[in-house]
């Protein structure tokens, strides 16, 4: 199967932090690292205490993060996936330079979380064709080694959808 090839140009989107107000991006930050040292699902009122919000800006940081999506809840307000973390297994896993681990939401994700969370990363994946084991370093903002060195990623235009971040 052979894919369409695209110019750069219409390969790059705006960083979806571009549409978050700085106490939103305070609040996402604090829940994505609580899932991570959680290992798993956690609140946004479990971060309150690691934010240094008021009570108001608290909660119109969390309404924010969830009217734009940034925020995928389970059943009891748990916060499952805060993009780009899963606090949820996948089949994806990214060993940042702390040496704490965590799921992407996808690959892709896992690879965009070393800027997201500003470290060295690796991450570790398999091939959703043919279920090789695909391994992805980045280093200094740069891929430094993949293997297999055949691997390729597939981007999909996200400019157009509003909730990309949060459909599955």
């Amino acid at each position: 199967m052979r894919f369409k090839e695209y110019p750069e140009e219409r390969l790059r989107i705006a960083s979806i932090c571009s549409r978050l107000t700085e106490d939103e991006r305070v609040l996402r930050h604090a829940v994505m690292e609580g899932i991570i040292n959680a290992g798993g699902p956690v609140t946004p009122s479990d971060m309150r205490d690691v934010v240094a919000l008021d009570d108001e800006r608290f909660a119109a940081a969390e309404r924010g993060l969830d009217e734009k999506h940034f925020l995928v809840r389970g059943a009891g307000g748990e916060v499952n996936f805060a993009y780009p973390v899963s606090g949820l297994p996948t089949t994806h896993t990214v060993t940042l330079a702390d040496g704490r681990s965590f799921h992407p939401m996808c690959a892709i994700d896992g690879l965009g979380s070393a800027f997201t969370l500003g470290q060295d990363i690796v991450l570790t994946s398999k091939c959703s064709r043919c279920g090789e084991p695909i391994r992805v370093e980045v280093t200094d903002g740069a891929v430094t080694s993949a293997v297999p060195a055949t691997a390729h990623a597939v981007h999909a235009d996200l400019n157009k959808d509003d909730n990309w971040a949060g459909s599955c």
